[in-house]
């Protein structure tokens, strides 16, 4: 999906993409433009609408004279919402130097006034290779909790988690146990366990029952740092109520309530 506030630049790009991608890639691609946050946190929350696989915002999505980072916000829901979607921010705006550290990492590619036009190219090519992967490793994550999972009743919703059943089944798909326990760096105040897989396309970690909590990475120090990174990133939404979470990730926010300690404090509030 590629969100800017001019929808001929938003168009640009598309056209773009897709023709880069039918060109370089030999893979068609459906590209979605929207042209405002609110558009985009809309369309991220539907639930009957496919996963996206990437969101490719403007920083500045208000215009004018008074520039905003709406599209900073925007990228940070879309991490909360669909945990490990690539994102990549631009700007005609803002130079590098003008966000922040933490704005900027929030992105897995940023690219500022300075570098747009000159590596229209290499952003398109970029783009696309995060956006193939990370469908290809999510279609595969599809495939397992599909032919191999069991009904988890959230006691919250109505809905149905699908994860696998058992210890065993993690281990006849060749998974094995890892313990993530509790630094100063991560901020955990639990331990937990993982189930990790390795394969060709790099090392895959998911929590047991947890389907929203997964993460992938060529090593398994990325996958870690990816999963707290999406756990991190949840606990900076417990404040907000159970009906703005989607179904899976209620579960989510309830596990990382445990595991960062925050349960009783969102409870008193």
């Amino acid at each position: 999906m590629v969100v800017d506030d001019v929808r001929s630049i938003a168009e640009g790009f598309a056209g773009k993409f897709r023709r880069y991608s039918e060109e370089q890639f030999n893979v068609p691609v459906d590209v979605e433009v929207l042209c405002s946050s609110d558009e985009a946190v809309s369309r991220i929350s539907d639930e009957s609408k496919p996963l996206l696989d990437l969101l490719f915002t403007d920083i500045d999505l208000n215009g004018g004279d008074c520039p905003d980072r709406a599209g900073v916000a925007l990228a940070r829901y879309a991490k909360a919402m669909i945990p490990g979607i690539p994102l990549v921010g631009c700007s005609g705006r803002f130079e590098q130097d003008d966000l922040s550290d933490e704005e900027r990492g929030v992105f897995s590619m940023w690219w500022s006034k300075g570098g747009l036009s000159r590596n229209l190219s290499k952003i398109a090519e970029d783009t696309l290779g995060k956006a193939i992967s990370y469908h290809k490793k999510r279609q595969s994550q599809q495939t397992k909790m599909k032919n191999d999972c069991d009904p988890i009743e959230s006691q919250s919703t109505d809905s149905v988690l699908r994860t696998p059943k058992t210890n065993e089944e993690f281990k006849q798909e060749g998974y094995f146990k890892a313990i993530i326990e509790p630094t100063y760096q991560n901020g955990l105040m639990e331990p937990f366990a993982v189930w990790k897989k390795d394969s060709q396309e790099g090392v895959e970690l998911e929590v047991l029952g947890c389907g929203a909590l997964f993460s992938w990475g060529d090593t398994y120090e990325d996958a870690e740092a990816g999963l707290m990174e999406v756990i991190m990133d949840l606990k900076l939404q417990l404040h907000e109520p159970d009906e703005s979470f989607t179904k899976s990730l209620l579960l989510a926010k309830r596990f990382v309530e445990t595991v960062t300690g925050s349960r009783n404090i969102t409870e008193g509030e």
